[in-house]
């Protein structure tokens, strides 16, 4: 009976050793599927982000600022695609302080394309908040910090300041690069700008660009050409003519550029971006109307060369 009992005992003890061995198991495992790390580099495209998986030696902040560092300034390639960093653009320095990592490269950022710059900011901001203590990332020039089109500084940036679509989202969302029209900064000749732009399927080209339009440039030398708060009525396209219809923000508060400007960042945009061959614009359903002095809206404008700052061909349609 005695030796039932110790038996039966024994075997109980074991199997409450072997369920804490399995919980305890079950455990790290959930545990190190929950720790995942990702490192980011750009597609062979150069218009997206990819991602990788990343374990850290050490999950300190030490540690993995030391690794995410090293491997960006190294520029190392993958086979499906090309190191976050190009050729000479490099993290000199960084320091934490408040929970906000400064990072300083070194001047070749600056050299950088704005939609080059772009991707490459998100990335950093993308790789570097994942280390435990930092909540977001200040980007600076040498000593002076990153500052947008308008000069204004850009500031701290964490998860919440760059939308983003899962991949779940193909069918819903479209990724082009257009060629947008701005001017120079004596306003008198037309720039070209080239911004990639992810939008909803079932939006027109033509309203995606023309939004972009309204918004500005984003490249350093580039100025506006319609007011920011110009709005499209409507937007119509038949036998390769594209009919747009504007508030009258457009007109009354029109930019200090030469008049053909406005007109022509408008057509030569449109044209680029999509298979019309003219354009025709009106003010609230207005199309009797002069933009300027003598810019006669009532007609239809094709593709202008002479007004560009280096004279290119029209851009194949997309």
């Amino acid at each position: 009976m005695k030796k039932t009992i110790k038996i039966i005992c024994v075997t109980a003890a074991c199997i409450f050793l072997g369920l804490i061995a399995y919980i305890s198991f079950a455990g790290r495992k959930e545990k190190n599927t929950e720790q995942k790390y990702s490192f980011y580099y750009i597609n062979s495209e150069e218009t997206k982000l990819k991602e990788e998986k990343y374990t850290p030696e050490k999950e300190t902040a030490e540690v993995m600022l030391r690794d995410f560092s090293e491997s960006l300034n190294n520029c190392e390639t993958r086979e499906d695609g090309i190191s976050l960093f190009p050729e000479g653009v490099k993290i000199s320095s960084y320091s934490i302080k408040d929970e906000i990592l400064r990072l300083e490269f070194n001047e070749a950022y600056s050299k950088m394309s704005r939609t080059r710059e772009l991707l490459v900011r998100t990335g950093v901001v993308k790789i570097f908040i994942q280390i435990p203590g930092i909540d977001s990332v200040e980007i600076y020039v040498g000593k002076k910090p990153l500052t947008n089109s308008k000069g204004e500084e850009v500031g701290a940036m964490n998860s919440d300041t760059f939308v983003e679509f899962s991949g779940s989202d193909g069918d819903v969302y479209s990724y082009d690069t257009f060629t947008l029209y701005f001017t120079n900064k004596n306003g008198d000749k037309l720039v070209e700008e080239q911004r990639s732009v992810r939008y909803r399927r079932n939006l027109p080209k033509a309203t995606v660009v023309l939004e972009q339009l309204a918004r500005g440039p984003l490249e350093k030398d580039h100025y506006p050409t319609i007011p920011e708060n110009s709005e499209v009525l409507s937007l119509t396209k038949a036998n390769g003519i594209c009919y747009v219809d504007y508030n009258s923000v457009f007109q009354d508060y029109a930019l200090n550029v030469s008049e053909q400007i406005p007109i022509y960042s408008v057509v030569n945009t449109l044209i680029a971006a999509t298979d019309v061959d003219k354009v025709e614009i009106s003010i609230e359903g207005n199309k009797e109307v002069t933009f300027g002095q003598n810019m006669q809206l009532y007609k239809f404008y094709e593709w202008n060369d002479s007004l560009l700052a280096s004279t290119k061909a029209k851009k194949e349609q997309n």
